[in-house]
């Protein structure tokens, strides 16, 4: 009986072993098998990461070859091939990717830091349901212009190396029309309506009639809807008359800045990649054109397009 109990005793401690022995290789098993999910997830999370990037890095590529394009044909010698910057849309097929190039003369559009008073109220009255916005909206703009005027005329001129390096932004009440959508006491909604007419690269704060948008024409004080028509589509013999009665706010000078919009399209795509440049040509025999500023790359739904 005795030697049955031992019997029955080791056994049961056989199985206790085997049991955790089993646990233990479970255990194992599992972790290993954890180990390997996340393994294979690291690398599909970096496969991707690194196809994204790579995309990415396509993407930009194909937006600075737009620029390539608009600028060659902003400064094309035929001028029958040569863009004027008025903002048509340009579609061309590059590298199997659809791009949509438009090209704009900075002197089509109020300059913030430089439009004459009378026609940037007028201009702002026209976006605005509420006189007293618009108005308000002028004077903010007019006293940052005030401010940086009197910054400049108390701040010492440089005499040193470094003085040849200072921009034209530097003495500006806007760096970017951007700035001003960030100002306090801007409307947003306002502003939004705005700022596809708006820019701080002008050569000198009036309006180029040839390549202007209507909306920026209809601002121009003093003139009438036929004024208008003349100075869109007439010859420059006809529409002398219009040009000497709003001589002050026309210019006929084209660039030398141009902003380009450049977006870029797959094929079966639904979604695009854009991005801005503002560019100036013609100061510099070493090279068509010198980059001024580029905004960030954004991807927006084709559907806008």
């Amino acid at each position: 009986m005795e030697q049955r109990t031992k019997c029955a005793g080791r056994e049961l401690q056989q199985h206790g072993e085997a049991g955790f022995v089993m646990l233990v290789v479970l255990w194992v098993l599992t972790a290993a098998t954890i180990l390997v999910v996340s393994f294979n997830a690291a690398v599909r999370s970096s496969a991707a990461s690194a196809t994204a990037e790579v995309d990415w890095t396509v993407s930009e590529a194909l937006l600075d070859a737009g620029l390539e394009v608009g600028a060659a044909h902003l400064v094309d010698l035929n001028e029958k091939q040569r863009w004027p910057g008025d903002g048509t849309p340009h579609a061309i097929a590059f590298a199997g990717v659809k791009l949509v190039i438009t090209a704009t003369d900075a002197n089509a559009l109020i300059d913030v830091n430089q439009a004459d008073e009378k026609l940037l109220r007028s201009f702002l009255r026209k976006f605005s349901s509420a006189p007293a916005e618009a108005d308000r909206l002028g004077s903010l703009i007019m006293e940052a212009r005030e401010a940086a005027v009197n910054t400049n005329s108390q701040t010492p001129s440089k005499t040193n190396d470094n003085a040849s390096q200072d921009t034209f932004r530097a003495h500006m009440a806007f760096a970017d029309v951007w700035q001003l959508g960030r100002t306090r006491g801007v409307p947003e909604r306002l502003f939004k309506r705005i700022e596809p007419y708006l820019t701080v690269y002008s050569a000198e704060g009036t309006i180029n009639p040839a390549t202007a948008p209507e909306k920026v024409l209809e601002a121009i004080p003093d003139i009438n809807r036929a004024d208008l028509v003349k100075l869109k589509y007439s010859s420059r013999d006809a529409s002398n008359d219009v040009l000497d009665k709003a001589r002050s706010y026309l210019t006929e000078q084209r660039g030398p800045a141009f902003i380009i919009k450049v977006s870029a399209q797959r094929t079966g795509s639904s979604h695009r990649v854009e991005r801005t440049f503002a560019i100036v040509t013609g100061i510099d025999t070493a090279a068509p054109y010198r980059l001024l500023a580029k905004w960030p790359t954004v991807s927006a739904s084709a559907e806008k397009m």
